[in-house]
């Protein structure tokens, strides 16, 4: 039987800042990007906020006016990276299979180091010890402990704050009859809201119905996954970095300050974003040839489309050339409030160059000598003129890299 751990800090960002600055402890702060941006978004919130109704990912003015009096504080990314490798390394240190699954949690195997679930527990006690006495005493985490990652994850978000839950035989049943299916790792909000119209509401109900119904509301592969989900079955691996498959997809968005009314705005913003998806390609000495661009209207309806060219690309003017053909199929009627661009399909490059296209020998070596100067300067240093009349509009784009998909 395997041994797998979930930890997941609890109000990372927020906590960390409380850990970092006494006067916050205690009170209920958000951590968010600058004030002075109108659309911010709560990235965190301390449990005092949390207590108090606030819920994340929400508007800053709304959790204001949900906690009059909340402190709004800027968040600090190389902060939280710093505390997260020491909370990673603490978990090495009992494992070499520690699998990063965000910023703020991770999965860990223990099976074959110890032998049932409460020596687990002796583990995952001594984990939440040692957080407090080398990383900081007002930090918590939470941990679930069971046979798969589905079910160790599902057991730390049972008891929230700085709970420690285990998940096996004995409760596993009743887990499953009471467990909604929101609460599932995996089932997202469309999911979840098809599952609803099939009156499908708890784990149970996912495992009981029929793989035909199933099929029809989601295909053959996704219905026979989500009934396997209602089983509690997860064969997935805790895959630690060394392990990772090649990422299947790059990708960029970013919600704009103000919404803009013309496409010519949102091409400007498309160009950026394709160019910082083309560095990273080149980064990972990798190509793709299926281009995705999503643009997002100011009601939340978006058009999300794909477009597949006959060779591998990893110039970013290119990806924005495929980007424009798609937009230029849309007929663009409302406010756009955010733009997004991804490549897929992707390989590994090669050394070999296509000696019957010279124009594309003369481009590579012109974006190596770009790459090499950012890479040495910080990017951007060098960039296409076309992005001079943007440059202070969009400078800080943050980076919104697409999650990897495995």
């Amino acid at each position: 039987m395997k041994i797998i751990l979930h930890i997941d800090m609890n109000s990372y960002f927020a906590t960390v800042e409380q850990q970092s600055n006494p006067f916050l402890r205690g009170k209920t702060i958000c951590v968010a990007g600058k004030a002075s941006n109108e659309r911010t978004i709560c990235a965190a919130l301390s449990i005092e906020a949390k207590q108090m109704g606030c819920h994340g990912p929400m508007p800053v003015k709304e959790a204001q006016a949900v906690c009059p009096g909340i402190i709004v504080v800027e968040a600090d990314f190389d902060k939280y990276q710093y505390v997260s490798r020491k909370l990673f390394t603490i978990l090495e240190s009992y494992t070499p299979k520690v699998e990063i699954f965000s910023i703020d949690e991770a999965f860990i195997d223990l099976t074959g180091i110890i032998k049932n679930h409460q020596e687990a527990m002796a583990v995952a006690q001594d984990i939440k010890q040692r957080l407090k006495d080398e990383v900081g005493d007002y930090l918590t985490c939470s941990i679930g402990i069971s046979h798969n990652k589905l079910l160790a994850k599902l057991a730390s978000e049972m008891q929230k704050p700085d709970g420690l839950t285990i998940i096996d035989k004995n409760n596993l049943a009743d887990i499953l009859t009471t467990t909604p299916v929101e609460d599932v790792c995996g089932i997202g909000r469309q999911i979840g809201a098809k599952l609803k119209i099939m009156s499908i509401k708890t784990m149970s109900d996912l495992t009981n119905c029929s793989l035909d119904r199933l099929a029809h509301f989601f295909g053959p592969r996704q219905a026979q996954l989500l009934q396997n989900m209602g089983k509690g079955l997860d064969n997935s691996p805790v895959l630690p970095y060394f392990e990772y498959p090649a990422e299947k997809s790059y990708g960029h968005s970013y919600t704009l300050a103000k919404n803009v009314f013309t496409t010519k705005d949102a091409q400007q913003v498309l160009l950026k974003l394709s160019e910082k998806v083309g560095r990273r390609l080149r980064q990972d000495k990798v190509l793709g040839r299926t281009i995705g661009l999503y643009i997002k209207f100011f009601d939340f309806t978006s058009i999300s489309e794909q477009e597949t060219v006959s060779r591998f690309i990893d110039d970013g003017y290119n990806i924005y050339q495929i980007g424009l053909l798609i937009l230029a199929r849309h007929k663009i009627t409302k406010p756009i409030r955010a733009v997004g661009i991804n490549i897929s399909n992707i390989k590994k490059q090669t050394d070999t160059p296509n000696l019957l296209l010279i124009d594309d020998i003369k481009s590579q070596k012109t974006i190596k000598a770009t790459d090499k100067i950012n890479n040495r300067y910080g990017e951007f240093t060098i960039f296409r003129a076309s992005l001079t009349k943007i440059k202070d509009k969009v400078q800080n784009i943050p980076d919104g890299r697409n999650k990897r998909l495995i």
